[in-house]
Parts: C-alpha cells; sequence; structure tokens
C-alpha cells in the first residue's frame, strides 16, 4: 500500500495541547496508518493559512490540532486553493464549536480513528468581504453585536484556568453596555431596515457553547447559511429573556429573524466589529457574506 502525505499543522498554544507528549501521540497514530506525517507547528496568527497556501496541494490530507481559529486559518488556506487537498481537525480549543456539530471527538485516539476511517464529505465554506478588500474566509459562523466577541476578548490565560466559564464570565460584562446598529440586511428578495443587537450567520449547530441551532435545520453542503438576526427591544429585561430564549432555540418573532440565505448584504453607518470562527474578522461599515457551496472536502 502506498504511503500518503499528511500535513499536521499544530497550534502549541491551544486550550489542551500537552507539547510533546500530544504531538507524539498524533505522529504515531497516524504514522501506524500508513501516513507519511510532515508536521507544522505555528508560531503566529495566520501561520496555518500561509503553510496550507504555500504547500498544501502536495499532501494527500491535511490536518490541524487546535481551537475554532486554528481551524479557520486552516480553512482559510484550503479556501484560497484551486486543488485544495481534503482537509480535517483534531479539536483542542475551549469552545469546539464546529467540532460539536460534526462530531468529532476531543479524545485524540477517537479523533484519529475517525479521520482515518471516515468518509470525505463536501462542505460549504463561507466569504466575507466589501469592495476593499480580496475577502476573509469561515467555516462555520461570522457575527457581530452582543456576545459575539467573547471567544477573541477572553484572555487564554483565562480560557485555560476556566474553560467554558470564561465565556460566560465576558458574556456578562458584556451584557452591561449593550450596542446596537442601525443596519440595512438584504438577502434574496428581502430588505429589512432595523436596529439589531446580534446578527449570527452560520453553519453550525453551536455558538460558543451559548446559542444552540436544532441540529436538523442545519445542513453543511447545502449551500445555504442559517441567518439570526435580533432586533434591539429597548428593554434590558426583554432583551434577557429573548437571549436565554435562543438558548433554548425559541425564537420570538417580534424580535427574532431566522431565515436561511445563501447571501447577505450588510449595510450600517458606523463600522461594525465582525467575529469570523471565534476570531477578530475586522470592523467594517458594509459587508457581504456569501457561501460558497462545497468548497471544501472534510474527512469526519
Amino acid at each position: 500500500m502506498a504511503t500518503k502525505k499528511l500535513l499536521l499543522i499544530i497550534n502549541p498554544n491551544a486550550g489542551k495541547m500537552k507539547a510533546n507528549s500530544t504531538l507524539l501521540e498524533l505522529v504515531s497514530k497516524f504514522s501506524s496508518c500508513n501516513y507519511e506525517v510532515t508536521v507544522f507547528p505555528t508560531e503566529k496568527k495566520s501561520d496555518a493559512e500561509k503553510k496550507v497556501v504555500k504547500c498544501g496541494e502536495g499532501y494527500d490530507l491535511v490536518v490541524c490540532y487546535g481551537g475554532d481559529g486554528t481551524l479557520s486559518e486552516t480553512v482559510n488556506g484550503i479556501a484560497r486553493l484551486d486543488s485544495p487537498p481534503i482537509f480535517s481537525f483534531v479539536p483542542s480549543g475551549t469552545a469546539n464549536d464546529f467540532a460539536a456539530t460534526v462530531g468529532m471527538p476531543s479524545d485524540i485516539g477517537e479523533a484519529v480513528n475517525k479521520i482515518v476511517n471516515g468518509k470525505n464529505h463536501p462542505l460549504d465554506i463561507g466569504k466575507l468581504y466589501h469592495k476593499h478588500t480580496s475577502g476573509k474566509y469561515f467555516v462555520y459562523i461570522a457575527a457581530f453585536g452582543l456576545f459575539t466577541s467573547v471567544a477573541y476578548t477572553v484572555p487564554q490565560d483565562m480560557k485555560k484556568a476556566f474553560g467554558q466559564l470564561s465565556y460566560v464570565m465576558e458574556g456578562i460584562k458584556q451584557a452591561i453596555d449593550v450596542t446596537s446598529y442601525k443596519m440595512t440586511i438584504e438577502w434574496g428578495d428581502k430588505v429589512i431596515k432595523d436596529d439589531f443587537v446580534i446578527g449570527l450567520i452560520t453553519n453550525t449547530t453551536s455558538v460558543a457553547g451559548m446559542f444552540k441551532l436544532d441540529k436538523s435545520k442545519v445542513k453543511l453542503d447545502d449551500g445555504e447559511f442559517e441567518l439570526l438576526l435580533v432586533k434591539n427591544p429597548n428593554n434590558p429585561i426583554l432583551l434577557s429573556k429573548i437571549i436565554m430564549d435562543l438558548s433554548v432555540q425559541r425564537f420570538d418573532p417580534n424580535y427574532v429573524i431566522f431565515e436561511r440565505a445563501a447571501k447577505v448584504k450588510i449595510r450600517c453607518d458606523e463600522a461594525v466589529a465582525w467575529c469570523l470562527d471565534g476570531e477578530n474578522g475586522g470592523m467594517y461599515k458594509s459587508v457581504t457574506v456569501e457561501n460558497l457551496y462545497k468548497k471544501g472536502t472534510i474527512r469526519i
């Protein structure tokens, strides 16, 4: 049997990383399954993306070990290639939202077994762009507003010390001073103008462990996102209830919009901070978020 080439991208700073012991276990398990493993440890932001762009097409499989941010960087590299390789991941971060969606276990042995013996599945990839940029890609969420920045505003040492609780603590802090945005939002043949406090454009069933979507309503390769928008009720008590209801998939039709869309255009008079896969996605007054139908292939 011919040896297959595997690029293993590792984030040494990810939540559960245990340095040499983890690396040795990963390499050993993949090697025993007839993979020639090349290890690439990231040192700074965008390292994973640049590595995949540079040499990803020369591998049969690209696997990343890290949190949602490491996965997102890897996917950014995959999306920029003309002939992208199959990819997968072993989750080791704090929230691991996408892992929850696709059922990827955090146990290394179980995850490797699933990757080696799993099937290849087409995967939609998202792209956020405006007229002055070439765009940024995401695998499971583009978001703005309340709570959506908790994944990248929580310091790494707090994530390691408190895990998921650190997100809850940061979310409580943000809830004290709620910002709303006067926006014009377009998708399909619909145009809505209103004040919004939260916007989620997703391909996942979990967002920072705080918002949940019904698994039966989320398809990873249907060419559409789930679009969830929350209007500002101008009442903190009512807003708290609306947000609590979101966590159990109850949507108040007076304030919550839940739709599906292949492309969403958003305009605002002020620059809005965006979160892409739990990472800082930049600030823009207008963006287009587009679903790239079956752009990637994931092994799960």
